[in-house]
């Protein structure tokens, strides 16, 4: 017998086969093992090297030794006759096979993980690259100004783990100062509240989180309360590895001083995991402790919660709640700050009562004798200028100087962006709107907005395409399909659109709502459902701050058009005398003298007395770029149900360029300008502009 034919006989061969394909199967286990224990870097090698090392001996063995019933033997005291060779051999061909099976199995496992891995590194860098841009299917819109970097945060809402599922208020309270301390941060990009709020329950995994509202890291964490004691644990995690870059349990008694250094804490931890740098002034700004008595803390926690809900009972019960924590602490700035804020929503959205504007401004003033420079107090002045006066310059001043001191609030760049509507800086107002949505990307009412701005400006792709992202975050939200029924009416005037999207916006608590189920009902000449809208509109959304529309208006205008003329004199004699009472309570206002306008068309039409109260008018009127050329508007109307086309057509033909919300559609829709349509200068003007 041969020499190879006796290594055969003698399984060395399978042996060396099964020994080396073992060794490679070990070495690629050792790969994953090594990284998973953290073993240095010579480990690998070392095992290598005693693989095949043995190598030799193993063949060794196998020549020399033998596998019988009775154990290993030395081969050559083993009887041919008795040697059971062969039937070890195929038990060396099925271990063979077994592990050539697991090495092809893993060879292929490795092979996709390598495609998979690709692929994820390609998303990786994409989304966390300094210049990655949004996808055109997310927005659509001068999409390189919302480019978001390795160190975006979506703060998910913390989970409350204590025993009292009513303490929810003051976990969410937690979480939302620890947002407001790190949008203090220039270095960071952090999604606000309104848009991670709403994955509070979500089934969705990080990387969907993240890749929905555009950031590379997410941050976790729960706060438990019990007696004396608060737990608070935290953790960062890159959302396209999964990898938890940094994680902490802070365990302290409860005292706002230990409230505010945790969150100090938390932010100089994320900063050093992100290798992002803190300024002095932004160390100083997270460490600061707004109040040292805990009660009053948490009465401040809780009117933050009612103050979110925009009803006049929730901002009664946050106002309350303001004033009691401030009983406790008098020298806490914030409560000051929000006591403030409630007074002028309540200024600008319930009556425009100048008592609450007053109110605001003396909370404003005690807010400044404690700390003179710091973020919401500049926020709450850029309110007080927006709201409480229309002083958009002021406005503007104050909005800024919020913005440099927490330069990632979203709140602070859309109202900035409103003002600068407002000033009539557009591209302005655009730019912040942007910045805006970066940080509060799922908020359906501020891409409504940022989509009319395009639709006053008369872009209306543009306009068109940031209105369907707000409808695609919330489908049913009628403030984003009463503006879509304005660009359709005012793109194409397309009014049975308009009409659709508006049904039962009559019933709703929102004057934006209510005025495009009249204008789509007036435009499409559905008369009855408009004069039953006008008739039941509730008390509260006839007094706006910008201007004041009774359902006797309403009525008045609506009863003109269907051709009832003395019911629409009656109404309009009606609205006059509730207007004259509203001028004894308000005295010489605006939009008093912008309602008897609109109405004197019906009342008297005479075109001097009609004339006169529209001069009036227009001397009175703030000096607004957004409600500019609405009032506009409102005398070219006025004037059209005069019948006076002369100056239906100077108020109306500067309407047709931008920014407006004014086209050929409207005009041709609008029943106010029925009796002036075959006016011939009336016809030649459309003729210039369809």
């Amino acid at each position: 017998m041969s020499f190879l034919q006796e290594l055969k006989r003698r399984n060395v061969v399978k042996v060396g086969i099964a020994y080396a394909v073992t060794t490679w199967i070990l070495m690629q286990l050792t790969d994953v093992v090594a990284e998973i224990l953290a073993l240095p870097e010579w480990a690998p090698k070392l095992i290598l090297l005693i693989l095949v090392v043995g190598f030799i001996p193993a063949l060794i063995m196998a020549w020399a030794f033998e596998l019988t019933p009775e154990g290993i033997k030395r081969e050559k005291d083993v009887e041919r006759k008795d040697s059971i060779t062969p039937k070890t051999g195929r038990k060396l061909d099925y271990t063979i096979m077994v592990l050539l099976g697991l090495s092809l199995a893993y060879f292929i496992w490795e092979a996709r993980f390598e495609q998979k891995t690709a692929q994820y590194e390609a998303a990786y860098a994409e989304v966390t690259s300094d210049t990655f841009v949004l996808e055109a299917p997310a927005t659509g819109i001068n999409d390189a100004a919302m480019d978001i970097d390795k160190i975006s945060i979506a703060v998910l809402p913390f989970a409350n783990r204590s025993a009292d599922a009513e303490d929810a208020y003051f976990t969410d309270g937690i979480h939302d100062d620890l947002l407001t301390q790190l949008s203090k941060i220039e270095a960071f990009s952090v999604i606000s509240r309104t848009s991670v709020m709403e994955y509070r329950d979500t089934t969705k995994n990080l990387r969907e989180i993240a890749q929905e509202l555009r950031v590379a890291n997410v941050i976790e964490g729960s706060v438990q309360r019990a007696g004396d004691r608060v737990r608070i644990n935290v953790q960062l995690i890159d959302a396209y590895t999964d990898e938890h870059l940094w994680a902490e349990t802070y365990d302290r008694e409860l005292t706002t001083s230990n409230l505010f250094d945790i969150q100090s804490e938390i932010a100089q931890a994320i900063a050093s995991a992100l290798r992002a740098t803190l300024t002095d002034s932004e160390l100083a700004s997270v460490a600061d402790v707004p109040t040292d008595n805990v009660a009053a803390y948490d009465l401040y926690l809780q009117a933050r919660r009612f103050g979110l809900d925009a009803t006049v009972r929730d901002f009664q019960t946050a106002l309350e709640l303001y004033k009691e924590a401030l009983v406790l602490d008098p020298q806490f700035a914030l409560a000051w700050i929000g006591l403030a804020g409630v007074h002028m929503t309540n200024y600008w959205f319930h009556g425009s009562e100048p008592l609450n504007r007053e109110l605001a401004r003396e909370a404003i003033d005690r807010a400044r004798s404690i700390d003179a420079d710091f973020a919401e107090l500049y926020m709450a002045e850029g309110f007080y200028w927006y709201w409480g006066h229309l002083d958009y310059e002021r406005a503007l001043y104050n909005l800024e100087k919020a913005i440099e001191l927490m330069p990632g609030n979203d709140e602070a760049h859309m109202w900035r962006g409103y003002a600068s509507r407002r000033a009539g800086l557009w591209e302005q107002a655009l730019d912040s709107m942007q910045q805006a949505l970066k940080l509060d990307p799922r908020m359906p009412n501020n891409w409504t907005e940022y989509g009319m701005t395009f639709l006053y400006l008369h872009r209306y792709d543009e306009a068109r395409t940031a209105i369907e992202q707000a409808r695609a975050i919330d489908p049913d939200n009628f403030y984003s399909k009463a503006y879509q029924a304005f660009l359709a009416l005012q793109e194409s005037g397309n009014v049975e659109s308009a009409i659709q999207l508006t049904i039962g916006a009559q019933h709703s608590e929102e004057f934006d709502h209510v005025e495009a189920f009249m204008i789509a009902r007036m435009f499409g000449r559905r008369f009855e459902e408009a004069l039953e809208a006008a008739r039941n509109l509730p008390d509260e959304l006839e007094i706006q701050r910008g201007r004041i529309i009774l359902r006797e208006n309403w009525a008045a205008e609506t009863l003109h058009f269907m051709g009832r003329e003395d019911d629409a004199r009656a109404a309009a004699n009606a609205a006059l005398f509730r207007l004259q009472g509203l001028r004894s309570e308000f005295g010489d206002d605006y939009r008093i003298d912008l309602a008897e306008a609109k109405i004197s068309a019906i009342n008297d039409p005479n075109p001097e007395n009609v004339r006169s109260r529209v001069h009036k008018s227009m001397a009175s009127i703030p000096e607004d770029k957004l409600e500019e050329f609405l009032f506009k508007l409102d005398y070219a109307r006025t004037y059209g149900i005069a019948g006076m086309p002369a100056e239906a057509i100077e108020m109306l033909e500067p309407l047709f360029s931008p920014p407006s919300r004014t086209s050929v559609y409207t005009v041709d829709l609008d029943p106010a300008f029925d009796g002036v349509r075959e006016d011939p200068e009336f016809i030649a003007m459309m003729k210039r502009h369809r």
